[in-house]
């Protein structure tokens, strides 16, 4: 698997601006409802059972932060580019579902 480098992952954030990171690594980190929190995160983890590609999630209250990278590559690669944007879509959904969010998924 290509490792990208550090100019082709700043490319790619500049695309994904909720996400931050640099050549090892690239992190967002959402602020939801706990109900909402666990869903999202099942959701993301369906996602990443599909691709075979599996971030690390932290579960903080009512905060989720995604950790990507490929391990086997040592540092992010595109198959990270592209789950951060299947995340960014379903953080996208998710925060258009109700009113039971306390506050806007980031």
């Amino acid at each position: 698997m290509e490792l990208l480098d550090d100019d082709a992952v700043a490319a790619a954030l500049a695309l994904l601006p909720s996400w931050t990171g640099d050549q090892g690594r690239i992190v967002r980190t959402v602020h939801t409802a706990r109900d909402r929190a666990e869903e999202l995160r099942v959701e993301v983890m369906g996602i990443a059972d599909e691709l075979d590609h599996h971030p690390v999630v932290e579960h903080h209250g009512e905060a989720l932060t995604f950790i990507l990278w490929t391990h086997s590559a040592g540092g992010v690669t595109p198959k990270d580019i592209d789950l951060a944007g299947r995340i960014d879509a379903v953080v996208d959904r998710s925060s258009t579902i109700g009113p039971a969010a306390t506050g806007p998924l980031t």
